[in-house]
């Protein structure tokens, strides 16, 4: 396997198929995600939970960088994480640099014991790496990660974790948490709640103390201000900002564009060598803002890969006509009154508060379509929980439990995503 290893890191590689290996590559990964099942809760708008996966090949990561291999091997709890940090090169980079902070603390209760391996930084959010090792043969789910100050004040205002479970008996996790202003600091209290089950309220709260002691890593902002078009649409690149541990472009879509954007499938960076940072695969890929034309994607970060020229590149974007982007459906009917020319849902079910409703996918496609509901008076329904999970025959089953509330028939479900692309070929330079 090494002799194998050493064949392919020195085989020279044509850029134009690695291009179309590239854009090949994108669409199988989002094909494997799609087979996912998730389950989900409705929570406050800055907390957003990644749906965990299943990730047992230690030899991946250790094949991708022999640098990593070999620092992995002087840390602490380290081989436990591996596998979270697989398939994100910025935080690979971050622990080959030795920005990486070994912790080791943990606390326990009855069931669980929960080890704090270690944390990294940059100057606003901060990664923490932890296992969880259960004491009897019931797994547990980490509901919620929260940052406290000493005094037990939650100081963290945005936050994702994402989960794997490489056994039985052990689950690891990474979580990463934001902050309105630099990373605190002083002493420190990180809890993790954990459920039986997803989605159910948590029947364990462990606290771990700990201190900041990294240096601070100041961000690197591009000011791009450029539009580009795409099959008509405009789309403004405002800025790239480079952290850490992740990279963010800030993007705006024109008001006035006849179609909904739902997102850019395959945004990317590339160095003068070639050498491709991808979205986060397993965490927050975007967020939102006040402004619905405004969103910010993350990339990994290639903060510590010293390069001369660094590209904005992407190809496909997922829009559709404004006047498509919504399904209207009647839960006292059970049916589906109006959707896109494209009819893509079918087979609408309800039982007492819960919904659901078959939609039907296609490779590459793994996206949840709609994540707010309103009724015939414009109110905005509460989602309790919801579910999506899809089969081998490309349908996907979707479901959400609504609160008690009483609402008016029928109800209108925005989509934020949808199986519709167009293309183009955007390349910007950030310097």
């Amino acid at each position: 396997m090494e002799k194998w290893k050493e064949t392919i890191e020195k085989q020279e590689i044509p850029k134009e198929p690695l291009e179309n290996a590239i854009l090949q590559g994108f669409e199988r990964a989002k094909e494997k995600k799609s087979k996912r099942k998730r389950w989900f809760r409705k929570r406050g708008v800055w907390t957003i939970v990644a749906a965990a996966v299943l990730m047992l090949a230690f030899i991946t990561s250790i094949r991708v960088s022999p640098v990593l291999a070999s620092a992995i091997a002087s840390i602490p709890g380290m081989s436990a994480i591996v596998d979270l940090i697989q398939d994100n090169k910025g935080l690979q980079l971050a622990i080959e640099n030795e920005h990486y902070q070994t912790i080791g603390g943990s606390n326990e209760s009855d069931r669980f014991k929960v080890t704090l391996e270690g944390i990294i930084t940059d100057e606003t959010s901060l990664v923490a790496f932890s296992t969880i090792q259960q004491k009897s043969a019931h797994i547990g789910h980490i509901q919620n990660v929260r940052l406290l100050d000493q005094h037990g004040v939650e100081i963290s205002k945005k936050v994702s974790h994402n989960t794997s479970y490489p056994n039985e008996r052990t689950s690891t996790n990474t979580a990463e948490l934001e902050f309105e202003s630099k990373v605190p600091t002083g002493e420190l209290l990180i809890e993790y709640t954990i459920a039986d089950e997803p989605g159910e309220e948590a029947s364990e709260t462990i606290q771990i103390p700990f201190q900041v002691e990294l240096k601070p890593i100041k961000k690197e902002q591009y000011v791009i201000n450029k539009t580009v078009e795409v099959e008509g649409q405009k789309i403004h690149v405002r800025s790239v900002t480079i952290g850490s541990i992740k990279t963010a472009i800030e993007i705006e879509y024109d008001a006035d564009n006849s179609m909904r954007i739902f997102g850019i499938e395959d945004l990317r960076l590339e160095d003068e060598k070639g050498e491709i940072w991808t979205s986060i695969q397993n965490g927050v890929s975007a967020s939102g803002s006040e402004n619905p034309n405004v969103n910010t994607f993350y990339l990994q970060s290639n903060y510590f890969k010293e390069s001369d020229h660094l590209t904005l590149k992407f190809n496909k974007l997922m829009a559709m006509d404004r006047e498509e982007a919504f399904i209207v459906i009647d839960t006292e009917k059970k049916e589906v009154v109006r959707q896109p020319k494209d009819p893509r849902f079918k087979n609408l079910t309800v039982n007492g508060r819960f919904v659901n409703i078959e939609m039907l996918g296609e490779a590459g496609y793994h996206h949840d379509p709609f994540t707010t509901i309103f009724d015939a008076k414009g109110e905005q329904l509460d989602i309790v929980s919801g579910t999506y999970y899809s089969t081998d025959d490309e349908i996907i089953h979707l479901g959400f439990e609504l609160s008690n509330k009483a609402y008016t028939n029928p109800l209108r479900l925005p989509l934020h995503a949808y199986p519709s692309y167009i293309n183009g070929n955007v390349s910007i330079e950030i310097k």
